[in-house]
Protein backbone atom coordinates (compact mmCIF):
# COMPACT_ATOMS: atom_id res chain seq x y z
CA UNK A 1 0.00 0.00 0.00
CA UNK A 2 1.80 3.73 -1.23
CA UNK A 3 1.91 5.69 2.07
CA UNK A 4 4.36 8.56 0.70
CA UNK A 5 1.12 10.57 -0.25
CA UNK A 6 0.38 11.37 2.97
CA UNK A 7 3.89 11.27 4.95
CA UNK A 8 3.75 15.11 5.63
CA UNK A 9 0.30 15.12 7.38
CA UNK A 10 0.97 11.88 9.43
CA UNK A 11 0.35 12.59 13.11
CA UNK A 12 2.97 9.99 14.00
CA UNK A 13 6.87 8.68 13.45
CA UNK A 14 8.23 5.77 12.14
CA UNK A 15 11.05 3.70 12.42
CA UNK A 16 12.30 0.43 10.82
CA UNK A 17 11.08 -2.78 11.51
CA UNK A 18 11.47 -6.36 9.96
CA UNK A 19 8.36 -7.42 8.19
CA UNK A 20 7.33 -11.32 8.17
CA UNK A 21 8.03 -11.31 4.52
CA UNK A 22 11.78 -9.83 4.83
CA UNK A 23 11.01 -6.95 3.82
CA UNK A 24 11.63 -3.37 5.66
CA UNK A 25 8.51 -1.86 6.94
CA UNK A 26 7.95 1.17 8.80
CA UNK A 27 6.63 1.27 12.20
CA UNK A 28 4.55 3.89 13.37
CA UNK A 29 4.36 5.85 16.36
CA UNK A 30 0.85 7.74 16.98
CA UNK A 31 1.92 11.04 18.62
CA UNK A 32 -1.53 12.93 18.26
CA UNK A 33 -3.75 13.29 21.61
CA UNK A 34 -7.02 13.86 22.60
CA UNK A 35 -8.22 15.76 25.78
CA UNK A 36 -11.46 16.11 27.62
CA UNK A 37 -13.95 18.53 28.90
CA UNK A 38 -12.22 20.44 31.77
CA UNK A 39 -9.07 18.31 32.33
CA UNK A 40 -6.51 19.17 29.84
CA UNK A 41 -3.73 17.87 31.27
CA UNK A 42 -5.55 14.44 31.00
CA UNK A 43 -4.60 13.15 27.28
CA UNK A 44 -5.58 9.91 25.53
CA UNK A 45 -5.44 8.06 22.34
CA UNK A 46 -7.69 9.61 19.66
CA UNK A 47 -8.57 5.71 18.62
CA UNK A 48 -8.75 3.23 21.86
CA UNK A 49 -8.10 0.03 22.27
CA UNK A 50 -11.68 -2.12 22.75
CA UNK A 51 -10.65 -4.92 25.32
CA UNK A 52 -14.36 -6.76 25.13
CA UNK A 53 -12.56 -9.37 23.16
CA UNK A 54 -10.70 -10.65 25.97
CA UNK A 55 -14.21 -11.75 27.48
CA UNK A 56 -14.36 -14.28 25.11
CA UNK A 57 -16.10 -15.40 21.82
CA UNK A 58 -13.39 -14.44 19.59
CA UNK A 59 -11.31 -17.20 19.93
CA UNK A 60 -9.06 -18.39 22.39
CA UNK A 61 -5.94 -16.96 20.35
CA UNK A 62 -6.87 -13.76 21.46
CA UNK A 63 -5.26 -14.10 24.85
CA UNK A 64 -2.22 -15.69 23.26
CA UNK A 65 0.48 -13.68 24.10
CA UNK A 66 -1.64 -11.01 25.37
CA UNK A 67 0.48 -8.82 27.64
CA UNK A 68 2.87 -8.53 24.31
CA UNK A 69 -0.29 -7.40 22.27
CA UNK A 70 -1.29 -4.53 24.87
CA UNK A 71 2.44 -3.57 24.85
CA UNK A 72 2.78 -3.22 21.39
CA UNK A 73 -0.16 -0.78 20.61
CA UNK A 74 1.01 1.32 23.55
CA UNK A 75 4.30 1.34 21.77
CA UNK A 76 2.74 2.55 19.05
CA UNK A 77 0.66 5.36 21.13
CA UNK A 78 -2.19 3.53 21.16
CA UNK A 79 -2.03 3.76 24.98
CA UNK A 80 -5.33 3.69 25.80
CA UNK A 81 -7.67 0.71 26.64
CA UNK A 82 -11.24 0.02 26.81
CA UNK A 83 -12.64 -2.61 29.19
CA UNK A 84 -15.94 -2.95 31.75
CA UNK A 85 -15.97 -4.92 34.73
CA UNK A 86 -18.17 -7.64 33.15
CA UNK A 87 -15.62 -8.49 30.44
CA UNK A 88 -14.49 -11.24 32.11
CA UNK A 89 -10.35 -11.41 33.02
CA UNK A 90 -9.91 -8.08 30.79
CA UNK A 91 -9.55 -5.77 33.86
CA UNK A 92 -7.31 -7.90 35.52
CA UNK A 93 -4.96 -8.45 32.09
CA UNK A 94 -5.28 -4.62 31.76
CA UNK A 95 -3.71 -4.31 35.44
CA UNK A 96 -1.39 -7.07 35.35
CA UNK A 97 -0.06 -4.57 32.00
CA UNK A 98 -0.09 -1.39 33.48
CA UNK A 99 1.51 -2.18 36.61
CA UNK A 100 4.10 -3.50 34.49
CA UNK A 101 4.46 -1.04 31.83
CA UNK A 102 4.19 1.61 34.67
CA UNK A 103 7.29 -0.27 36.37
CA UNK A 104 9.25 -0.15 33.36
CA UNK A 105 9.19 3.69 33.31
CA UNK A 106 7.59 4.37 30.67
CA UNK A 107 4.62 7.11 30.12
CA UNK A 108 0.91 5.67 32.14
CA UNK A 109 -1.21 4.17 29.56
CA UNK A 110 -5.10 5.14 29.96
CA UNK A 111 -7.58 2.28 30.97
CA UNK A 112 -11.44 3.39 30.82
CA UNK A 113 -13.54 0.75 32.28
CA UNK A 114 -17.31 0.71 32.93
CA UNK A 115 -19.81 -0.29 35.61
CA UNK A 116 -22.60 -2.54 34.64
CA UNK A 117 -24.92 -3.30 37.86
CA UNK A 118 -27.30 -6.51 37.30
CA UNK A 119 -30.27 -3.97 38.09
CA UNK A 120 -32.47 -6.88 38.17
CA UNK A 121 -31.20 -8.68 40.94
CA UNK A 122 -30.46 -6.02 43.08
CA UNK A 123 -31.25 -2.58 44.08
CA UNK A 124 -27.91 -0.57 43.77
CA UNK A 125 -27.04 2.25 46.59
CA UNK A 126 -24.18 4.13 46.91
CA UNK A 127 -22.31 1.47 49.08
CA UNK A 128 -23.21 -0.86 46.28
CA UNK A 129 -21.65 1.35 43.81
CA UNK A 130 -18.17 1.78 46.23
CA UNK A 131 -18.15 -1.40 46.38
CA UNK A 132 -17.89 -2.09 42.73
CA UNK A 133 -15.91 0.43 41.97
CA UNK A 134 -13.23 -0.84 44.80
CA UNK A 135 -12.97 -4.12 43.23
CA UNK A 136 -12.12 -2.52 39.98
CA UNK A 137 -9.44 -0.33 40.84
CA UNK A 138 -8.12 -3.45 42.97
CA UNK A 139 -8.12 -5.55 39.31
CA UNK A 140 -5.97 -2.66 37.65
CA UNK A 141 -4.24 -2.45 40.31
CA UNK A 142 -4.66 1.63 40.65
CA UNK A 143 -6.00 3.97 43.08
CA UNK A 144 -7.65 5.70 41.23
CA UNK A 145 -9.48 4.62 37.76
CA UNK A 146 -8.98 6.79 34.75
CA UNK A 147 -12.72 6.56 33.88
CA UNK A 148 -15.79 4.79 34.72
CA UNK A 149 -18.69 4.38 32.16
CA UNK A 150 -21.89 3.87 33.30
CA UNK A 151 -24.20 1.48 31.86
CA UNK A 152 -27.93 1.06 32.78
CA UNK A 153 -30.32 -2.01 31.14
CA UNK A 154 -33.65 -0.99 31.58
CA UNK A 155 -34.68 2.42 32.20
CA UNK A 156 -38.01 1.62 33.82
CA UNK A 157 -35.82 0.46 36.89
CA UNK A 158 -35.13 3.37 39.39
CA UNK A 159 -31.77 4.60 40.14
CA UNK A 160 -29.75 5.61 37.44
CA UNK A 161 -29.05 9.58 38.30
CA UNK A 162 -28.72 8.25 41.73
CA UNK A 163 -25.70 5.58 41.29
CA UNK A 164 -24.40 8.00 38.67
CA UNK A 165 -24.58 10.94 41.35
CA UNK A 166 -22.66 8.04 43.91
CA UNK A 167 -20.02 7.83 40.63
CA UNK A 168 -19.64 11.64 41.19
CA UNK A 169 -19.08 11.42 45.00
CA UNK A 170 -16.30 8.52 44.21
CA UNK A 171 -15.03 10.84 41.63
CA UNK A 172 -14.87 14.16 44.41
CA UNK A 173 -13.18 11.19 47.05
CA UNK A 174 -10.15 10.56 44.10
CA UNK A 175 -11.30 7.19 43.51
CA UNK A 176 -12.40 8.46 40.13
CA UNK A 177 -11.46 10.44 37.61
CA UNK A 178 -13.79 11.00 34.64
CA UNK A 179 -17.38 10.09 35.38
CA UNK A 180 -18.63 8.78 32.03
CA UNK A 181 -21.74 6.93 30.18
CA UNK A 182 -22.55 4.00 27.72
CA UNK A 183 -25.30 3.20 25.45
CA UNK A 184 -27.47 6.14 26.98
CA UNK A 185 -29.92 7.61 25.06
CA UNK A 186 -30.38 11.75 24.37
CA UNK A 187 -32.94 11.33 26.97
CA UNK A 188 -31.27 9.62 29.61
CA UNK A 189 -27.64 11.38 28.96
CA UNK A 190 -29.47 14.45 29.72
CA UNK A 191 -30.77 13.66 33.07
CA UNK A 192 -27.60 12.34 34.20
CA UNK A 193 -25.82 15.93 33.01
CA UNK A 194 -28.90 17.79 34.64
CA UNK A 195 -28.50 16.26 37.71
CA UNK A 196 -24.85 17.71 38.21
CA UNK A 197 -22.68 14.36 36.65
CA UNK A 198 -19.59 15.92 35.00
CA UNK A 199 -20.35 13.22 32.18
CA UNK A 200 -16.86 13.25 29.75
CA UNK A 201 -17.97 10.81 27.40
CA UNK A 202 -20.76 8.30 26.13
CA UNK A 203 -20.07 5.10 24.34
CA UNK A 204 -22.41 4.32 21.94
CA UNK A 205 -22.67 1.95 19.14
CA UNK A 206 -21.97 4.15 15.70
CA UNK A 207 -20.53 2.66 12.25
CA UNK A 208 -21.59 3.31 8.20
CA UNK A 209 -23.71 0.73 9.14
CA UNK A 210 -25.60 2.17 12.33
CA UNK A 211 -26.18 5.92 12.42
CA UNK A 212 -28.44 6.33 15.04
CA UNK A 213 -26.17 8.87 16.89
CA UNK A 214 -26.94 11.57 14.27
CA UNK A 215 -30.47 10.91 15.91
CA UNK A 216 -29.57 14.02 18.26
CA UNK A 217 -27.16 11.84 20.78
CA UNK A 218 -24.14 13.53 18.04
CA UNK A 219 -25.73 17.12 18.59
CA UNK A 220 -26.41 16.93 22.41
CA UNK A 221 -22.75 15.64 22.81
CA UNK A 222 -21.25 18.84 21.17
CA UNK A 223 -23.80 20.90 22.76
CA UNK A 224 -22.53 19.81 26.43
CA UNK A 225 -18.51 18.88 25.57
CA UNK A 226 -19.04 15.31 25.69
CA UNK A 227 -16.79 12.90 23.46
CA UNK A 228 -18.37 10.04 21.98
CA UNK A 229 -16.74 6.81 22.14
CA UNK A 230 -17.66 4.49 19.18
CA UNK A 231 -17.79 1.04 19.23
CA UNK A 232 -18.74 -1.38 16.27
CA UNK A 233 -17.40 1.04 13.58
CA UNK A 234 -15.60 -1.22 11.51
CA UNK A 235 -18.82 -3.72 12.29
CA UNK A 236 -16.61 -5.95 13.75
CA UNK A 237 -14.46 -6.52 10.56
CA UNK A 238 -17.71 -6.40 8.31
CA UNK A 239 -16.39 -3.08 6.97
CA UNK A 240 -13.24 -4.24 6.14
CA UNK A 241 -11.12 -5.63 2.84
CA UNK A 242 -11.85 -8.77 4.06
CA UNK A 243 -15.77 -8.82 2.66
CA UNK A 244 -14.94 -7.06 -0.67
CA UNK A 245 -15.96 -9.17 -3.31
CA UNK A 246 -17.60 -8.95 -6.78
CA UNK A 247 -20.77 -10.34 -7.21
CA UNK A 248 -21.76 -13.60 -9.19
CA UNK A 249 -25.04 -14.60 -10.75
CA UNK A 250 -27.10 -16.47 -8.48
CA UNK A 251 -29.46 -18.99 -9.38
CA UNK A 252 -32.44 -16.84 -10.36
CA UNK A 253 -30.23 -14.03 -11.81
CA UNK A 254 -29.81 -11.97 -8.17
CA UNK A 255 -25.95 -11.36 -6.90
CA UNK A 256 -24.37 -13.74 -5.29
CA UNK A 257 -21.28 -13.64 -2.68
CA UNK A 258 -19.06 -16.17 -0.97
CA UNK A 259 -20.51 -16.87 2.18
CA UNK A 260 -19.41 -15.08 5.81
CA UNK A 261 -18.57 -17.07 8.43
CA UNK A 262 -20.25 -15.53 11.65
CA UNK A 263 -17.56 -17.21 13.44
CA UNK A 264 -17.04 -14.47 16.69
CA UNK A 265 -19.85 -12.86 18.96
CA UNK A 266 -19.14 -9.55 16.95
CA UNK A 267 -19.86 -10.56 13.58
CA UNK A 268 -22.71 -12.04 14.68
CA UNK A 269 -24.03 -8.90 16.47
CA UNK A 270 -23.08 -6.84 13.60
CA UNK A 271 -24.67 -8.31 10.86
CA UNK A 272 -28.11 -8.23 12.19
CA UNK A 273 -27.36 -4.52 12.39
CA UNK A 274 -25.85 -4.74 8.39
CA UNK A 275 -29.64 -6.55 7.55
CA UNK A 276 -31.38 -4.00 9.64
CA UNK A 277 -29.58 -1.09 7.47
CA UNK A 278 -30.64 -3.17 4.52
CA UNK A 279 -34.41 -3.64 5.01
CA UNK A 280 -33.92 -7.81 5.79
CA UNK A 281 -30.97 -8.10 3.41
CA UNK A 282 -26.79 -7.76 2.86
CA UNK A 283 -27.09 -6.38 -0.19
CA UNK A 284 -26.82 -2.84 0.42
CA UNK A 285 -24.23 -3.78 2.93
CA UNK A 286 -22.18 -5.15 0.06
CA UNK A 287 -23.08 -1.84 -2.00
CA UNK A 288 -21.34 0.11 0.52
CA UNK A 289 -18.56 -1.98 0.51
CA UNK A 290 -17.84 -1.58 -2.88
CA UNK A 291 -18.44 2.20 -2.67
CA UNK A 292 -15.94 2.44 0.59
CA UNK A 293 -13.65 0.54 -1.57
CA UNK A 294 -13.16 2.74 -4.84
CA UNK A 295 -12.37 5.59 -1.89
CA UNK A 296 -9.86 3.26 -0.12
CA UNK A 297 -8.46 2.73 -3.74
CA UNK A 298 -8.63 6.47 -4.09
CA UNK A 299 -6.30 7.10 -1.01
CA UNK A 300 -4.48 4.13 -1.06
CA UNK A 301 -5.68 2.77 2.75
CA UNK A 302 -7.75 0.58 3.68
CA UNK A 303 -11.86 0.00 3.45
CA UNK A 304 -11.15 -0.01 7.29
CA UNK A 305 -9.75 3.02 7.13
CA UNK A 306 -12.36 4.82 5.35
CA UNK A 307 -15.25 3.58 7.99
CA UNK A 308 -13.11 4.65 10.98
CA UNK A 309 -12.52 8.22 9.70
CA UNK A 310 -15.99 8.48 8.28
CA UNK A 311 -17.03 8.52 12.16
CA UNK A 312 -14.49 10.61 12.94
CA UNK A 313 -15.17 13.42 10.53
CA UNK A 314 -18.64 13.60 11.95
CA UNK A 315 -20.21 16.64 13.55
CA UNK A 316 -17.53 19.19 14.31
CA UNK A 317 -15.02 16.48 13.49
CA UNK A 318 -13.75 16.51 17.46
CA UNK A 319 -16.17 14.98 19.28
CA UNK A 320 -15.88 10.91 18.41
CA UNK A 321 -13.29 8.66 18.95
CA UNK A 322 -13.78 5.41 18.28
CA UNK A 323 -12.75 1.89 19.73
CA UNK A 324 -11.24 -1.09 17.71
CA UNK A 325 -11.39 -4.50 19.47
CA UNK A 326 -8.04 -5.56 19.83
CA UNK A 327 -7.17 -8.95 18.73
CA UNK A 328 -3.74 -9.10 17.50
CA UNK A 329 -1.19 -6.56 16.45
CA UNK A 330 -1.83 -6.98 12.75
CA UNK A 331 -3.86 -4.29 12.41
CA UNK A 332 -1.56 -1.45 14.45
CA UNK A 333 -0.10 0.17 11.34
CA UNK A 334 -2.93 0.80 9.10
CA UNK A 335 -4.72 2.29 12.37
CA UNK A 336 -2.37 5.16 12.09
CA UNK A 337 -3.36 5.79 8.80
CA UNK A 338 -6.61 6.83 9.88
CA UNK A 339 -5.29 9.95 11.53
CA UNK A 340 -3.87 10.99 8.44
CA UNK A 341 -6.53 10.31 5.90
CA UNK A 342 -9.36 13.23 5.27
CA UNK A 343 -12.28 11.96 2.94
CA UNK A 344 -13.41 14.68 0.66
CA UNK A 345 -17.43 15.90 -0.38
CA UNK A 346 -16.67 13.97 -3.49
CA UNK A 347 -15.98 10.76 -1.20
CA UNK A 348 -18.85 11.51 1.77
CA UNK A 349 -20.82 12.45 -1.11
CA UNK A 350 -20.51 8.95 -2.94
CA UNK A 351 -20.71 7.39 0.28
CA UNK A 352 -24.10 9.23 1.33
CA UNK A 353 -25.74 7.95 -1.66
CA UNK A 354 -25.41 4.47 -0.69
CA UNK A 355 -26.75 5.37 3.11
CA UNK A 356 -29.51 6.69 1.66
CA UNK A 357 -31.13 4.06 0.62
CA UNK A 358 -30.73 2.67 4.55
CA UNK A 359 -33.69 1.31 6.13
CA UNK A 360 -32.33 1.54 9.89
CA UNK A 361 -31.59 0.61 12.58
CA UNK A 362 -33.52 3.47 13.80
CA UNK A 363 -34.67 5.63 16.93
CA UNK A 364 -32.04 6.49 19.67
CA UNK A 365 -28.82 5.03 20.88
CA UNK A 366 -29.52 1.17 21.97
CA UNK A 367 -33.00 1.18 20.92
CA UNK A 368 -33.85 -2.09 19.39
CA UNK A 369 -31.46 -3.54 22.18
CA UNK A 370 -33.38 -2.35 24.59
CA UNK A 371 -36.92 -3.21 23.38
Amino acid sequence: MALANTAMRRPFTSGSVQRRDGCVARAVVVKERATLKGDTNYTFAPIINGCWQLAGGHGRDVLDDIQAKLAAHAEAGFTTFDTADIYGPSESILGDFAASWKASGKPPVQVFTKYVPNIFRQRVGPAEVESAIRRSLAALKTDTLDMVQLHWWDYNVPGMVDVALALGDLQAKGLIRHVATTNMDCEALAKIMDAGVPVAANQVQFSLLDRRPLNGMLQLAESRGVKLFTYGSVGGGLLSDRYVAEAKAGLFGGPRYPPVDLNTSSLKMYMNVAKQMGGGSTDLWRELLAVLKAVADKHSVSVANVALRWVMQQGNGNTVHPIVGLRSTAHIADNARVLSLQLDAQDLASIDAVLSKARGPVGDIYSFERS
